[in-house]
């Protein structure tokens, strides 16, 4: 039994090996193949996980989830300015444990992503009418072109949360609407095509997940073709950012198992 072990041992090894320029070379079995992940916020690299942070006013930490079902979370609070002007607290762009950003820009151009991420809003103060967005996929360096979009998950203090299709036109539709829920953590994996067209072979598109269901839009389909890059690059973000008519009270809102992937296993929460 132990001379079949050595001998099976032995050939394994010569059929991964080979000469070259009369040395032998071993090709060792590969690793198991990377998992599609490219991004994640990791908490204990604490708000180093964004490319930066805008707190005007607020602030954004690292502290124990509040219902203590999924440890620590990254929490952006937010309250009035003085002044009644929009308050805005959230984080900018996806930084890689290199210290490099992770850029959606013309670099990337066709490649699919999905981003995923556990919410949880509350309190949240909601004013009738006034809007308040609580995630963007935000263009940066737009020039004759919308600045918001392409994508934006608000309320418009009408107990609703609406995803919102920007194009680069500046024309804005509510594609898919729920119930806004407060004081429980749900999921999201939106999932796109990075592209500044929405036609032909190398059209963008979007889906989106709700709690790990696949959603259908309004248009009655799971993907919409939709460009979703102007400008210089997109930049993702999460937290608060209120209109100045919905600037009163505290706002907090938490984020959990953020992630940016190639797939939606990798990316889903």
């Amino acid at each position: 039994m132990v001379r079949r072990r050595i001998r099976t041992t032995i050939l394994a090894i010569g059929a991964a090996a080979a000469l070259v320029a009369g040395t032998l070379v071993f090709a060792w079995p590969s690793q198991a193949a990377p998992t599609g992940l490219l991004w994640s916020g990791d908490t204990t690299r604490g708000t180093r996980v964004f490319d930066g942070l805008e707190r005007d006013p607020g602030t954004i930490t690292v502290a124990n989830d509040p219902l203590r079902q999924f440890g620590p979370s990254y929490r952006y609070e937010t309250w009035q300015n003085r002044d009644g002007s929009k308050a805005r607290c959230e984080s900018r762009g996806l930084r890689l444990p290199n210290g490099e950003v992770l850029g959606l820009n013309s670099s990337r151009e066709g490649q699919v992503f999905y981003l995923g991420w556990r919410a949880l809003w509350d309190p949240m103060p909601i004013q009738r009418g006034a809007w308040i967005s609580l995630f963007q996929l935000h263009i940066s360096g737009a020039r004759g072109g919308p600045g918001a979009g392409p994508f934006v998950l608000r309320t418009l203090g009408d107990g609703l949360l609406h995803f919102q299709l920007i194009s680069p036109n500046g024309s804005d539709r509510h594609i898919w609407t729920a119930p806004l829920v407060l004081n429980r953590w749900n999921t999201f994996v939106i999932g796109f095509r990075l592209s500044r067209t929405s036609s032909g072979p190398r059209a963008g598109w979007v889906s989106f997940w709700y709690n790990g269901v696949p959603q259908t839009f309004t248009n009655g389909s799971r993907q919409i073709a939709a460009a979703t890059l102007w400008g210089n690059h997109d930049n993702v973000k999460w937290g608060v950012y209120r209109s100045g008519a919905n600037h009163t009270g505290h706002a907090v809102a938490w984020l959990n198992h953020a992630r940016l992937a190639t797939n939606y296993a990798d990316a889903a929460p």
